[in-house]
């Protein structure tokens, strides 16, 4: 990491849980190197799906870095290399763009880049991120790729209790029902267990009803 150009801090120097505020290695880019950059992504060359995956969508929450450069020229600017927030020490202001980086072991010797979800080939990839300031001679221990998740539509196939309405005696947890997030998916197991424990048991969940509190005016 060359931190002539790069700096610690997390946007609007928030503290996360166990945060510093100072969380992130950010690499700032001025226009000309936005635009080269950008150019580089939808030039390179790309890894092609799979036949019987090609008409699979892609979530919108998670798009790779060259679909979001394709949809115009500022939108990663305005989604994961947006600026704000973020001071450059060397002009005490926001930059044009910047590109983000997480720690990503507890040594602090690896670091992930954020929101860079990626087809570009492994050599496009090694070739283009090199051109982030900051990230010159940056050495890539694992780069990136694309997976494919597979939802059932779960409110049509399962019931209030997770079970399979064709097949009752099969439940489904976890990020196969449809949510996104690591939490999610735990809490979602979670629920799945205890509607079966509550079963085994005989018993009903209850549910617990919220009162709404009242105001005089």
């Amino acid at each position: 990491m060359n931190f002539d150009l790069a700096w610690f801090q997390s946007r609007y120097d928030k503290e996360g849980p166990g945060g510093t505020g100072s969380d992130y290695i950010n690499c700032p880019l001025n226009k000309e190197e936005y635009d080269a950059f950008i150019a580089a992504v939808l030039a390179g060359d790309k890894t092609d799906f799979k036949e019987w995956e090609t008409n699979t969508p892609y979530f919108e929450g998670c798009l790779p870095i060259e679909v979001m450069a394709s949809r115009g020229v500022e939108t990663l600017r305005f989604g994961p290399m947006k600026p704000v927030g973020l001071d450059d020490p060397r002009t005490g202001r926001w930059p044009y763009a910047v590109v983000q980086l997480r720690q990503d072991n507890k040594l602090g010797t690896l670091y992930n880049i954020v929101g860079f979800q990626t087809k570009l080939k492994y050599a496009e990839q090694v070739r283009i991120f090199r051109m982030i300031p900051g990230l010159e001679n940056a050495e890539f221990a694992r780069l990136g790729g694309l997976h494919r998740n597979t939802f059932l539509n779960s409110p049509r196939v399962l019931d209030s209790q997770l079970r399979l309405k064709a097949d009752p005696r099969l439940r489904f947890a976890g990020q196969v029902t449809g949510v996104e997030g690591y939490v999610e998916s735990t809490a979602i197991g979670l629920l799945a267990g205890r509607f079966l424990a509550a079963e085994s048991l005989g018993s009903r969940l209850s549910r617990r009803r919220s009162r709404p509190h009242s105001v005089r005016c």
